[in-house]
């Protein structure tokens, strides 16, 4: 009788093993996505961005037609980057504008460390830079951000959620469709 118990409680113990290894697999591994620089603002750049907010934001451009609206918004006079957007294959690439928030002066800056996709999901990590106190910084209104070319590693075709995370926390999020 004990062996029975003994047999019966490993086959459990087998198939809960087993169960769990088949619910893992099912989940979609968070895949870190490659990504270059397309302009990047520095302490030195005076409104070239023109994002009046002051909390963080997350935009995301996905195909040409998209540019338009952020010209009108946020690139008017900075026709150079807009020209930049357009150049991009976005059968391949899209893009990602990552802003710091408006800023009464100099020293700030933010950088992109890692964008990851987790199912219909995208994570980018960036790190925020505020100038250290006592720090000499022009006086000047600054919205310092980062702008990045994704690739489009995978199926995309779909609705997708993008959160921006700093120092692990969420500070902006938005959805878009990534054709």
């Amino acid at each position: 009788m004990g062996k029975s118990i003994s047999s019966k409680m490993d086959r459990w113990l087998c198939s809960l093993l087993v169960l769990f290894l088949i619910i893992t697999a099912c989940q979609q591994q968070e895949r870190v996505l490659s990504f270059e620089t397309i302009a990047k603002s520095d302490a030195s750049d005076i409104g070239l961005i023109a994002y009046k907010e002051e909390r963080p934001a997350l935009l995301v451009i996905a195909k040409t037609e998209e540019i338009d609206d952020l010209i009108q918004n946020m690139l008017a006079g900075h026709s150079a980057l807009a020209d930049q957007l357009r150049q991009l294959d976005y059968d391949r690439l899209f893009a990602i504008l990552v802003l710091q928030g408006l800023k009464g002066q100099g020293g700030h800056s933010v950088t992109v460390q890692e964008v990851s996709r987790q199912g219909s999901q995208v994570i980018v990590r960036a790190d925020f830079v505020s100038p250290a106190l006592g720090t000499r910084r022009i006086q000047a209104f600054t919205s310092p951000y980062h702008l990045v070319a994704v690739s489009k590693e995978g199926d995309w075709e779909q609705q997708v959620r993008f959160v921006l995370a700093v120092n692990d926390e969420s500070a902006a999020e938005t959805s878009h469709f990534i054709p």
